[in-house]
């Protein structure tokens, strides 16, 4: 029998989570109808290459002559985005918004996908071994948003995690990238499932806490996905595969790159939470929120 932690990421990936991985798909190609060529392709190259990854496939839209300029205005958003949301400031936004216009969120969705897309890939790859990606061909829509959402919902009908280790995941990725609202946030599935206060504060020094080694697994690999997605550690990888299934570490880097979508708020500044105090959700059967 095969070792299931050598198949290769994309393999790992369509096997353990095939309908999020056709929506994965969907999500690389959208190229919403307001965000022009050239800052496509400066976004798609700054974002990754400034992470030490490979950055997502660009086919050109058709011959020319010299290749397209990168664009100026776009690049400092990007990049700071991709480095470290929480720094994005009001400089920096109106600096965007001046080349991106009234498209500010779809151009901010792309930004997203051509910044975590690439870690996703360089996490599976790195758990289950270098692998072949192909990156679908560009379309145009006026429903980035919608291609989004339905990304999430699928990332949140996987079930290979406890309610516990998804909602830790969730807060550690929201507080390392300062979301109010995600931060505002707690998970009555994970409540009901045993978690308390105790537990969901853990996820500050979760590697001197009480938190089991599965737990602590998962919350490495965010981190490394958020900090150091090109350079994973040796040890980090091992302590996945050891208390981590194949198809639990799979739903891990899913869910760390569903939770980023939280950049978008963060950079555009609309995160700001929507009761003072904590918000309780739980996941509906659809993959959705629902607030009880």
């Amino acid at each position: 029998m095969p070792d299931p932690w050598s198949v290769g990421g994309a393999t790992a990936l369509q096997t353990h989570a095939p309908t999020a991985a056709v929506a994965l798909s969907g999500l690389v190609s959208v190229w919403p109808v307001g965000v022009g060529e050239a800052e496509l392709t400066t976004i798609r190259a700054v974002t990754a290459e400034g992470l030490g990854l490979t950055p997502l496939w660009h086919a050109p839209a058709g011959p020319r002559s010299e290749p397209l300029e990168p664009v100026a205005g776009v690049m400092p958003f990007a990049e700071q985005f991709a480095v470290d949301v929480s720094v994005v400031d009001d400089g920096l936004r109106r600096g965007w918004y001046a080349v991106v216009g009234h498209a500010a969120f779809d151009a901010t969705l792309v930004v997203w996908v051509a910044d975590f897309v690439p870690r996703a890939r360089a996490a599976l790859d790195a758990l289950f071994g270098s692998d072949s990606w192909f990156d679908v061909g560009l379309s145009a829509t006026r429903h980035g948003r919608l291609v989004m959402e339905e990304f999430i919902r699928e990332v949140g009908l996987l079930d290979a995690l406890d309610p516990v280790t998804t909602e830790l995941v969730r807060l550690r990725g929201a507080r390392q990238h300062t979301c109010r609202l995600c931060m505002s946030r707690r998970s009555l599935d994970a409540i009901d499932a045993g978690a308390t206060a105790v537990t969901f504060d853990a996820v500050d020094q979760y590697r001197s806490s009480g938190l089991g080694d599965a737990e602590q697994a998962a919350l490495a690999l965010t981190d490394a996905m958020i900090w150091t997605p090109a350079h994973l550690r040796a040890q980090d990888l091992d302590a996945v595969r050891r208390h981590l299934t194949p198809a639990q570490a799979v739903e891990v880097v899913l869910e760390v790159t569903r939770n980023s979508a939280n950049k978008i708020a963060v950079a555009l500044n609309a995160d700001r939470p929507e009761v003072d105090g904590i918000q309780l959700f739980q996941q509906d059967e659809g993959g959705g929120l629902r607030f009880p």
